[in-house]
């Protein structure tokens, strides 16, 4: 099946190679993703492709970017990752890092779904973060050994998944009872379920994943906007508060 898969990626990369022209637009491709996702998108960038012949796309879904390759006429779109075998690095996932960034706005709409807050300083990052997350444990001492050595303040917004049943009883609890980021990376939840806690994590819930596109944690949201996924290393925390 995969082997199937790349000879029609390489023939779909052949067939766009011998397309010669400008990228399309930006009202076209809005009018052609909008086929496909039935919602209204925001283009953010339309522009020549390290591959011959290709247009590479940037669009936003909420906060995150999506990024596809298509031919000047918009008559074929491709998906995936273009990697180049000279630089040994994927292309695509540098253009949704250049991308991966939130408005000013954003960051005020974050700073009121903070749930708990660690350190002090004028530096500071959202750790988005589910209480049963495996990745986010992992993440939680790289953190905050980086945010101590660095005065970084860390904000943690809460954002339960689905896949966890148990999480969204567990970060209602770590509001109401007001616990702090010790409680939390030593799993010291509490147990009380308080309205005003149910009232906060669904908003968590219903901003960071139908506004911002939030799809998974370890997330985490620099003061200067960017955005990086999964557990992180120091360069990846140092690239949020530059």
């Amino acid at each position: 099946m995969l082997r199937k898969f790349i000879w029609i990626g390489l023939f779909a990369l052949a067939s766009c190679q011998s397309v010669a022209g400008t990228c399309p637009d930006k009202s076209k491709i809005e009018s052609v993703v909008k086929e496909f996702t039935n919602s209204p998108v925001e283009v953010s960038a339309v522009r020549p492709a390290k591959v011959k012949g290709l247009c590479e796309v940037v669009i936003k879904m909420g906060a995150q970017p999506v990024v596809f390759y298509t031919d000047s006429k918009m008559e074929y779109l491709i998906l995936g990752n273009l990697v180049s075998v000279k630089e040994k690095k994927s292309i695509t996932e540098e253009t949704k890092k250049e991308f991966s960034k939130v408005s000013q706005n954003v960051l005020d709409e974050l700073s009121k779904h903070t749930d708990i807050t660690y350190g002090k300083g004028d530096k500071y990052i959202y750790f988005i973060t589910d209480p049963d997350c495996p990745f986010c444990k992992r993440s939680e001492s790289i953190v905050k050994e980086w945010a101590d050595k660095n005065g970084v303040q860390i904000r943690v917004i809460l954002f339960p998944l689905p896949i966890h049943p148990d999480a969204f009883n567990k970060s209602v609890a770590l509001v109401c009872e007001k616990r702090s980021f010790e409680d939390y990376i030593n799993r010291n939840f509490g147990n009380t379920q308080c309205e005003d806690g149910k009232k906060k994590i669904q908003e968590n819930l219903d901003f960071l994943a139908n506004k911002l596109g939030v799809r998974g944690t370890p997330t985490f949201i620099g003061m200067n906007g960017k955005i990086h996924s999964g557990v992180p290393a120091q360069e990846d925390l140092n690239s949020l508060i530059r």
